[in-house]
């Protein structure tokens, strides 16, 4: 994955993923906005990195193996010991499968949502934007049942000022939305029909806005949401809190400090750094903590 280097002062990498990087790159800029006024170090590195997780699903797991194999040698030779990374599928592959394909694997695989969550709950402040919105969350099957991560999100959420209203199938009992195991390529018919029981089931306990934290998700769902229900991403949800200037499509809305956000359907963001060194740097001695 082509990523340019940004703050070469980090061994910690951040990896987005392919969904984020090459089809959702606005969210790809939006998390390391926010990553960065979170005081979270990263870095990107310039190579070219799949995790493998399609591969995989689809049955081969010698490609997979391939793959880790050159991205462990990328990330020694760039002295990276540590990943963060904003996909619940990559996420899960380089915890639980590199470690099985590489008996040498040694780099810290940190959860990115635990370490946002702790540094919103050890820094308030941070939080210039409070929702008092009533939303649902759809558990990623990478992150929950995959990886047993269910209040992390939840918790972030419930920070911003969200209430969070739980569907008929949520935390280990979730439903998939029909985004796993390569299904969209296979059966698209399947994977739509799947992912419009899903809204159905939001539909039901009365809310507009479903919240994801994984882009595949988040772009099966959104192609099937149809006039009358939201879906949104959670890079989306930190911008917006964390009182960064979002640009929306039709119009521009700023976010500083207490002011509110006038809530359009599906923004497209486009986060633009213009912070003060101050702010930028708030927590971050370019170093992770």
């Amino acid at each position: 994955m082509g990523m340019f280097s940004l703050f070469n002062v980090s061994n910690t990498v951040y990896f987005p993923g392919c969904a984020t990087y090459f089809r959702f790159k606005e969210n790809f800029e939006v998390y390391q906005r926010v990553f960065s006024r979170m005081g979270i170090g990263f870095r990107l590195i310039d190579k070219k990195i799949c995790c493998g997780v399609d591969a995989f699903e689809a049955g081969y797991e010698g490609e997979a193996r391939k793959l880790a194999r050159r991205n462990f040698e990328i990330f020694k030779e760039e002295g990276i010991d540590g990943i963060i990374t904003n996909s619940p599928e990559a996420y899960r592959m380089f915890l639980q499968k590199y470690p099985d394909f590489l008996p040498d694997w040694n780099i810290e695989v940190k959860n990115v949502w635990s370490l946002m969550l702790e540094r919103l709950k050890n820094k308030p402040k941070l939080i210039k934007h409070k929702a008092m919105e009533v939303v649902t969350y759809h558990d990623s099957c990478s992150l929950g049942r995959g990886c047993g991560s269910y209040d992390d999100v939840r918790e972030i959420l419930e920070l911003f000022g969200y209430e969070v209203r739980e569907m008929s199938d949520s935390r280990e009992e979730s439903v998939c939305c029909g985004s796993c195991g390569g299904l969209v390529v296979v059966n698209p018919e399947l994977a739509n029909k799947i992912a419009k029981e899903r809204i159905l089931q939001a539909k039901r306990i009365g809310v507009k806005k479903i919240v994801v934290c994984s882009m595949k998700n988040y772009e099966l769902l959104d192609r099937n949401a149809g006039d009358d229900m939201e879906i949104v991403e959670l890079s989306e949800i930190l911008a917006v809190g964390l009182g960064l200037k979002v640009r929306r499509e039709e119009k521009e809305e700023y976010i500083d400090g207490e002011e509110r956000v006038i809530n359009d359907t599906q923004a497209n963001i486009n986060i633009e750094r213009e912070l003060k060194d101050e702010d930028y740097y708030e927590g971050n001695d370019g170093r992770d903590k």
